[in-house]
């Protein structure tokens, strides 16, 4: 049941309803039902919405800020369309993008551990 609560929030936050109307509307409903103990449950629900939504967010990580906007721009001829870059020097070099579970990696960091791969087997 909160499940469905959560999920016919985030819909109409989605479709532009004002969110105090939405969440005074939703406990008088709950109150006129006597269900006010699911609240805590609804919350719990939409925590767990937004996680699964930011984690199928694109994102694109590059190895420092100065390649950020050639990334961001590579990202998108790809078909990935991340709004923002985050740093990750462990990449060495280059970038990777990730979305609903795609990946193109362009970093130095995957060109080294493939030559290593290539060199020991």
């Amino acid at each position: 049941m909160e499940r469905e609560y959560a999920q016919a929030l985030r819909e109409m936050v989605a479709g532009g309803t004002d969110e105090a109307a939405i969440v005074d509307g939703l406990v008088k409903h709950l109150k006129l039902e006597g269900r006010l103990k699911l609240l805590p449950g609804i919350l719990r629900e939409l925590k767990g919405l937004q996680a699964r939504a930011e984690a199928q967010a694109p994102r694109v990580e590059v190895a420092s800020e100065e390649e950020a906007k050639d990334a961001l721009t590579s990202a998108k001829e790809e078909g990935i369309d991340a709004r923002e870059a985050t740093i990750n020097p462990s990449l060495i070099r280059g970038w990777r993008a990730q979305e609903n579970g795609t990946l193109i990696d362009r970093s130095a960091k995957k060109a080294l551990v493939d030559l290593y791969q290539k060199i020991t087997n």
